[in-house]
């Protein structure tokens, strides 16, 4: 799937900073992001990868210190 190295934000939650970061790779079922560190992310946040018009929900699958991030797409809840 197309957008490798393409920019994109991770909203973390209410009153937490956006924090900017590179889509390294990108799956059907996850994305690996660049981030400046690690130990900045939470396990579960709101990604958007820019051009694509949306956002997606995330949870933590991996950390490789000090730079890169595994997050597998959770599915949207419809209740």
């Amino acid at each position: 799937m197309p957008g490798n190295h393409r920019a994109a934000v991770i909203y973390a939650g209410p009153g937490a900073m956006p924090v900017m970061c590179t889509v390294a790779d990108i799956s059907e079922g996850g994305v690996g992001l660049t981030v400046v560190n690690v130990d900045d992310i939470p396990d579960t946040f709101r990604l958007e990868i820019k051009g694509e018009g949306k956002i997606r929900s995330c949870r933590m699958a991996w950390k490789k210190a000090p730079h890169r991030i595994g997050d597998a797409f959770v599915a949207e809840s419809t209740e």
